[in-house]
């Protein structure tokens, strides 16, 4: 041993070696019931979760698509009171329903009424949400598959427009079908005592009625919720009983049906050649800053109070009856021609800041030269060219927006950066609603469904809020 110490250390390295063994199993040991304990918490049931609606303020966070609840198809929705009978108020579960075509018998469940007309031989539900993608890989949605006959009017679907327009009844002007690429044989009519061969009926949520409904939805009709106002200004009482009521949305909302925005952006092929002199020369003759036109004021978005704050720091001229300039009634477009000449920044602010909610003020600025500053909830990436305009809601505050715009309206460079989109994209002030509505009516392979709750898919689910200065 004396000779040779290395053995005399054996028996201490080995013990070492041993603790060294023992913690590392350990510790296996203990990751493996953490493992099991997170699989444990994945595995909840899905009831037992919330969703917390403030996620939805971080812009790249994706909504979940509203719930749908399947309808049966040989059931419909009907609007007028009917009392029960005492047989028919059994406990309802799993679709249980009265079937009983001589007495017309009512069942209800959470609220909404059905009765039995015949059996759907030709049913469908609600298709793939119509999405845009990012403008520079895809400007427009999703195309509908071509199930119709293009250039025919055989077999034509029937749209019944049940409410105006804000008292507008050619909302849905049957000549737009003609200019459709796909699916044209469709026709449009608001002659109510056609409701029964109708494929299709159109209510604008802003003028729906509790007390003006149709009678009876038969099994073969598709029902649309239609409405381009943002949810502040489109809610309405009977909203919320209007249960498993509409089968397709149409708004402006990118996870509606049809989608019905009020502008959108095409790519040029090829690209145009941007004139940079001209808007050199516009640049040196603009003599003012900001403006803005408004007839709306306050708003539930809190624009006016955001506009006050930032007159504090540059210059803005309001028009409109929030100011004290005046553009005339129906010289819109004459107005934004004369801004363009004097001014270098056009504040596009919405009224309300709501998910999706972008109007025509902001497509309609584009094609002016004169930069647009946004005011909204939408992610504007998703709708607009690149660089080609300015978030207000981006900057920490109104002040910090004001030092950019002059900083931006002092350099050239800077500012014609903001029109260099032009030679990759061009602005449309319309959109193909008609048509996807058309093709979406002669798809054969859709099931039955509806919103259950159209309220909260409107309402809740587009997590509108209001701007206030910090204190």
């Amino acid at each position: 041993m004396e000779k040779i110490p290395i053995l005399r250390r054996l028996p201490r390295r080995m013990i070492l070696c041993l603790h060294f063994t023992f913690l590392i199993l350990g510790a296996c040991a203990l990751f493996t019931l953490y493992l099991e304990g997170g699989n444990a918490v994945t595995s909840t049931s899905s009831n037992d979760l919330t969703t917390d609606d403030s996620t939805y303020k971080t812009p790249n966070k994706l909504l979940q698509p509203a719930k749908i609840k399947i309808v049966p198809p040989d059931w419909s929705w009907i609007s007028k009171g009917i009392s029960l009978t005492s047989n028919d108020t059994r406990k309802l579960n799993s679709y249980e329903f009265i079937k009983n075509t001589s007495s017309h018998h009512v069942p209800t469940l959470h609220n909404t009424k059905y009765i039995y007309i015949s059996t759907s031989t030709t049913s469908t539900n609600r298709p793939k949400r119509f999405t845009y993608g990012v403008v520079t890989k895809r400007p427009t949605p999703t195309p509908v598959p071509d199930t119709c006959q293009t250039y025919s009017m055989k077999d034509f679907k029937l749209i019944l427009l049940w409410t105006s327009f804000f008292g507008y009844w050619e909302y849905l002007p049957k000549e737009n079908f003609k200019y459709c690429s796909r699916c044209r044989n469709c026709r449009v009519t608001t002659d109510r005592s056609r409701l029964k061969e109708s494929d299709a009926i159109v209510f604008h949520a802003r003028d729906m009625s509790l007390s003006d409904l149709p009678p009876v939805r038969y099994p073969h009709q598709r029902w649309v919720f239609y409405c381009l106002e943002s949810p502040p200004y489109s809610d309405f009482p009977g909203l919320q009983h209007m249960k498993n009521m509409f089968n397709w949305t149409m708004t402006y909302r990118t996870d509606s049906d049809i989608l019905a925005q009020y502008g959108s952006i095409t790519r040029n092929y090829p690209s145009r050649k941007l004139d940079m002199q001209s808007l050199y020369s516009s640049f040196t003759n603009k003599s003012k800053s900001v403006v803005w036109m408004s007839s709306h004021c306050p708003t539930d978005g809190g624009r006016d109070s955001y506009v006050a704050e930032l007159r504090k720091y540059i210059d803005v001229d309001v028009y409109g009856t929030c100011g004290t300039s005046i553009c005339p009634e129906g010289a819109t477009e004459k107005c934004l021609q004369e801004f363009a000449q004097k001014y270098k920044f056009f504040l596009a602010f919405e009224n309300t800041i709501c998910k999706d909610y972008i109007t025509e003020k902001f497509f309609r600025t584009l094609k002016y030269d004169i930069i647009p500053v946004v005011f909204g909830g939408a992610v504007y990436d998703r709708f607009a060219p690149p660089i080609s305009y300015i978030d207000a809601l981006s900057f920490r505050s109104p002040k910090h927006l004001a030092f950019f715009l002059s900083g931006v309206g002092k350099d050239f460079k800077m500012y014609s950066n903001y029109f260099r989109w032009r030679k990759d994209y061009s602005v449309k002030l319309a959109n193909q609603k008609e048509c996807d509505l058309c093709a979406l009516l002669h798809r054969t392979d859709l099931k039955p469904s509806s919103y259950y709750d159209v309220r909260k898919w409107w309402i809740s689910e587009s997590h509108c809020r209001t701007w206030k200065p910090k204190r």
